[in-house]
C-alpha cells in the first residue's frame, strides 16, 4: 500500500446542538484507558487482563469568544454539566469523512493571559464512556 497522508483543514464540532468549528484552533480526542491489569493462574492458559473502564477526553484549543452564546461564554456558562458532543473529521472528503459522539464534561475556562497576544481557551473536556466512532455516508 502507497503512502497517504492529509493535513487537518476543516472539522465539524458541536457541544449540545451548537457549532463552534469556526473558533477551534486544534483539537485532540485522546483516548487515556488503561490497559487493564494482567491476571496470572497456573492453568495452561494461565494469563488474562482485567477489563478497564474507558477513559476518554477531548482536547480544545479555542480562540477565545466572550460574546453571549460564543464558545467561552458557552463553557462558563454550562460548567459541571454533561452535554453531547459531535466531531466530524474530513467532512469535506466524503471516502474520509468520520465522526466521533458521546457525551463530555462540560468544564469552565481558564481566563487571561499575557499583554498583546491572542486570547484563548483551552479545556479538556472528560468524556462521558467511550465516544461513538462512525463512518458518514457509508
Amino acid at each position: 500500500m502507497s503512502i497517504h497522508h492529509r493535513k487537518i483543514k476543516q472539522i465539524q464540532f458541536g457541544l449540545d446542538g451548537e457549532q463552534f468549528e469556526c473558533q477551534v484552533q486544534s483539537w485532540t480526542l485522546s483516548n487515556n484507558s488503561d490497559d487493564g491489569e494482567k491476571i496470572y493462574t497456573q492453568c495452561p492458559d494461565g494469563e488474562s487482563r482485567e477489563e478497564a473502564d474507558p477513559d476518554w477526553a477531548l482536547e480544545v484549543t479555542f480562540f477565545s469568544d466572550w460574546r453571549e452564546d460564543g464558545v467561552s461564554d458557552f463553557l462558563t456558562m454550562h460548567d459541571g454539566e454533561t452535554l453531547p458532543f459531535t466531531i466530524d473529521h474530513h467532512p469535506d472528503i466524503p471516502a474520509e469523512h468520520v465522526r466521533w459522539t458521546g457525551e463530555v464534561l462540560i468544564k469552565a475556562p481558564s481566563v487571561g493571559g499575557e499583554a498583546r497576544t491572542t486570547e484563548q481557551t483551552e479545556v479538556t473536556l472528560q468524556c462521558v464512556g467511550k465516544p461513538v466512532y462512525s463512518r458518514v455516508g457509508a
